[in-house]
């Protein structure tokens, strides 16, 4: 255990000891955010973003800010209590500007890769055990994307004919199947976790006997897979055993933070005067969340926005697509990573005056 510690502090060490790697990653974010504008306009129409006196109307901009509230505070109070949950005592206060700085690294990231390390090391810096913090935002992670997994087949087996195009209804059901496969394997890591390490490392021992995969790395390899499964399991049994209330409270808290998130492009349609099937918008949005979470590029930039023109570009003007996905991207996004960078800046200032 002590020796897992230490590979994990070294591995934060590493990368924060690397900002030339951010500022390539962020480099890369911007560049492939534009290359997105660019694609859709191209493909779908429309011009750049446009000014829309309609968003800043005193009761659009308290409707909006309330959703940001709605937004940002659910996505901090369903951490809090799956740390809580699984008996880890941590502050309530701690845990919001947390909230900006995963934001931020995540998206500056493919897969989302370093908002788990930020968010280890931020809150072991705060008291919580690297096994419990890892856990917890693992669970957190958990919670969220088999809610998503579970309502994009949900809603297009309710509602089949809602896909503008036959993209979006070829790309529902491909993804449905998927989907399903994905929850049948969770289920096995989650019951018979051993199963998945055995199959694993019977494909790393092919790869070393045929040469891909040398013998130390195949060992190295072997045993994290039989310790992350394992780990996977047991802390999800950990939440499953924990006080109900809190855990009852994680999964609310996953689904009104999701329920935002899905919302806000109906939200800005209505603003825009456009007639809003909101259970429709919300549905579609969890479709386009779910392939966000494969995009291989730093915050799914680029592919988010393709992806959203692709689902949405039927239920609005050409002239009005681009303004609704910057407005959008800029709301769930490019605000939280601004926050998340001031937070981030003060965090490790202050990291680095004691020392």
């Amino acid at each position: 255990m002590q020796e897992e510690k230490q590979q994990r502090q070294n591995g934060q060490a590493t990368l924060w000891g690397k900002p030339s790697a951010w500022l390539v990653s962020a480099a890369l974010f911007i560049g492939l955010t534009a290359t997105g504008f660019v694609l859709v306009s191209s493909m779908f129409g429309g011009e750049l973003p446009r000014f829309d006196a309609r968003l800043i109307q005193p009761q659009a901009l308290a409707l909006i800010l309330g959703f940001l509230v709605a937004y940002f505070v659910s996505d901090g109070l369903r951490l809090y209590f799956v740390l809580r949950t699984i008996g880890a005592g941590v502050k309530i206060r701690e845990i919001f500007p947390l909230v900006f700085i995963n934001i931020l690294f995540s998206n500056v990231t493919p897969l989302a890769t370093g908002g788990g390390f930020a968010q280890v090391w931020y809150l072991q810096r705060h008291g919580v055990p690297v096994g419990s913090s890892a856990a917890a935002t693992t669970i957190r992670t958990i919670l969220a994307m088999l809610a998503i997994f579970l309502v994009a087949p949900l809603f297009q087996f309710l509602h089949p004919g809602s896909s503008p195009n036959g993209f979006a209804r070829i790309t529902l059901q491909s993804l449905s199947v998927f989907i399903v496969l994905y929850l049948v394997g969770f289920l096995i890591v989650l019951r018979r976790p051993h199963w998945i390490a055995t199959l694993l490392g019977r494909l790393l021992a092919l790869a070393s006997r045929i040469g891909i995969l040398g013998t130390d790395r195949r060992d190295r390899w072997t045993n994290a897979v039989q310790r992350e499964t394992a780990e996977f399991s047991a802390s999800f049994a950990r939440f499953v055993r924990g006080s109900r209330l809190y855990a009852l409270a994680a999964v609310a808290c996953t689904l009104v933070f999701l329920l935002t998130l899905f919302a806000f492009p109906a939200l800005l349609l209505e603003l825009l005067d456009y007639d809003v099937d909101w259970l429709t918008v919300i549905g579609t949005l969890s479709v386009v969340t779910f392939l966000m979470y494969f995009a291989p590029t730093p915050g799914g930039a680029g592919f988010a926005e393709l992806a959203f023109a692709g689902f949405m570009a039927g239920r609005m003007a050409p002239d009005d697509l681009l303004l609704v996905i910057f407005a959008w991207r800029f709301l769930t996004i490019y605000l939280g990573m601004a926050i998340g960078t001031i937070v981030s800046i003060l965090v490790l200032r202050r990291k680095a005056q004691p020392g």
